[in-house]
């Protein structure tokens, strides 16, 4: 049994030899694969290693290398990813600066008016000689006559009467003749303007009227029997 089997395991043997050299020589002499060819190199198909592009056989097992196409094609050219302008862009133009709005032209001297106030500098010829006369604090000396249809009194160098008081507003009261009448206006005033002690927002004013404001007192004045011509 032993002699059996001692020959079944080297005709075993030697039929794993002879089926390995079988499949190597048919590899060698009859294989069809194609090598793969990487840029100027070429891999046997049969060992793997990478030969020259003119090797006609493999440097290592020596095996011809047949006829081969590369499998692997060329990469596409690389395209610019923003094609060049065909002009230079034309260059930037600022936008043209916008006009300032117009604004009311007012003669030298004159007083500006309040934001909501237009004020009338011509003189009705009908008006009558009227003026303010000061009685206490601040306006206590003034005697300003009163030249055109629209009279502004207020602490403002602006003002047709300023009265330096720092009670009174930069604006504080309109004195307007219309309709053969002179009219008080408050000019939106801080602290308000009283006539014969009576705080008022727009009064028509008599001889004598007392207009107070802060802590000096007017004492308003009209004689219509005669007519302002530049005084008194």
């Amino acid at each position: 049994m032993l002699v059996v089997a001692l020959g079944a395991l080297g005709a075993l043997l030697v039929g794993a030899v002879m089926l390995f050299f079988y499949f190597r020589t048919g590899r060698a002499e009859g294989y069809d694969e194609e090598p793969i060819i990487y840029g100027n190199l070429v891999q046997c198909p049969a060992c793997g290693t990478m030969n020259p592009a003119e090797a006609a056989a493999c440097l290592r097992c020596r095996r011809p290398l047949p006829h081969a196409r590369p499998n692997m094609t060329p990469p596409p050219p690389v395209q610019a990813l923003h094609p060049p302008y065909a002009a230079s862009p034309a260059p930037y133009a600022a936008p043209a600066p916008r006009p300032n709005p117009p604004y009311p032209a007012y003669s030298a001297g004159a007083p500006a008016p309040a934001p909501d106030l237009v004020l009338s500098r011509a003189r009705p010829a009908d008006m009558p000689l009227a003026w303010l006369e000061g009685r206490a604090g601040a306006a206590v000396g003034h005697r300003d006559v009163l030249q055109h249809a629209d009279t502004l009194v207020g602490r403002s160098t602006a003002c047709d009467v300023q009265i330096a008081d720092p009670k009174v507003s930069r604006r504080h009261f309109l004195v307007r003749y219309a309709n053969g009448q002179f009219f008080l206006q408050d000019q939106q005033s801080s602290r308000g303007t009283k006539v014969n002690g009576e705080r008022v927002v727009a009064q028509r004013l008599e001889d004598g009227d007392l207009i107070a404001i802060g802590d000096s007192v007017l004492v308003f004045r009209v004689d219509r029997s005669r007519r302002s011509q530049n005084g008194m």
